[in-house]
């Protein structure tokens, strides 16, 4: 019996050090992060290599905004870069020249800009509009105090709200009524709804107004039409460049201008680019390019094709630009 214990004891001293290994390596960044393989990254350190020629894209500059910790990112109509974090929003001209420092007074997970260049602010479970003074414009709240807006879309009519803890988009008009939920779990239809291990949930606008959103579980990207309807989804689950990986991926999404997708994501820490179909395009930025335990690899893109890249570890925002 004795010595039962003793095995016991030591199991559970072995099983305290692990945990404490992963929860260092899910907080390091200041997002947490519940996949398992940031807790044991080495399992997929094989996969790190990428063929350079499958890299069609390099790094030609970076924003390095004055926070200690960055949260979400987004790109105006005019090209303008907005970053959140600090409970304060920073804006940048294209070139990264500082145009506005806004405080905030609490902090927003996320941000989008509307056609008519206002900012639409996730803060737990408010959505604030202010403009580009700072002014707010419009305020209202998610109806549930337990949400977490991870993302925000917004179109000529209508807003579109990732809630992490709900596993539910919700759509909104621009006045901020609620107009319907899409994507919630129907076991009776065989709807599993959103699978997220971890607080990544992420959603953007093609140029056509479809909503396309992570269905991170499951490596999945699904589009919807504003009612609501599914309409189309591709997957991709492999450890391999072509994939995603792990427990929740990818982790975002940005849509470029001709209707293909940028995705990031984390364990494998890297930023590609999908056909509309889901087969690989190119690569952005490979693991080589960013430090062990990345994670919160928010996306942007501009209407000049650039990637933008909110990169919490490095605390810049990294520009990258088509080879050639």
């Amino acid at each position: 019996m004795r010595k039962m214990l003793t095995y016991i004891g030591i199991a559970l001293a072995v099983a305290a050090v692990f945990a404490g290994l992963y929860f260092t390596e899910r907080t390091r960044s200041g997002v947490v992060d519940k996949s398992p393989e940031a807790a044991i990254p080495y399992q997929i350190d094989r996969y790190e290599a990428v063929e350079p020629a499958l890299i069609g894209y390099r790094e030609t500059g970076q924003i390095k905004p004055a926070l200690s910790r960055l949260r979400g990112l987004a790109c105006g109509p005019d090209n303008a870069v907005y970053v959140t974090g600090d409970a304060r929003l920073l804006i940048f001209d294209p070139a990264g020249t500082p145009i506005a420092d806004l405080e905030l007074g609490s902090e927003a997970k996320c941000l989008a800009v509307s056609p008519d260049h206002l900012l639409y602010l996730g803060m737990k479970n408010e959505i604030r509009v202010i403009d580009r003074q700072g002014q707010i414009r419009q305020s209202w709240q998610t109806g549930s105090e337990n949400s977490v807006i991870t993302s925000i879309a917004v179109g000529d009519k209508d807003v579109f709200v990732a809630d992490a803890v709900q596993k539910v988009v919700l759509h909104y008009d621009r006045a901020g009524e609620l107009l319907n939920r899409i994507g919630e779990a129907d076991r009776e239809n065989g709807r599993s709804g959103f699978i997220l291990p971890s607080l990544f949930f992420d959603l953007a606008l093609d140029d056509e107004g479809f909503l396309w959103v992570v269905n991170p579980g499951l490596h999945t990207l699904e589009n919807y039409t504003r009612e609501g309807a599914l309409r189309a989804s591709w997957t991709r689950t492999s450890y391999g460049t072509d994939g995603f990986s792990g427990c929740c991926n990818p982790t975002h999404l940005a849509i470029l201008p001709d209707g293909s997708f940028v995705t990031s994501e984390k364990g494998l820490a890297r930023v590609k680019i999908h056909e509309r179909t889901g087969d690989l395009r190119t690569v952005v930025a490979a693991p080589g390019d960013f430090q062990k335990g990345t994670v919160g690899l928010d996306l942007a893109v501009d209407a000049r094709g650039r990637v933008l890249v909110l990169d919490p570890r490095m605390g810049a925002v990294r520009v990258f630009e088509k080879k050639g």
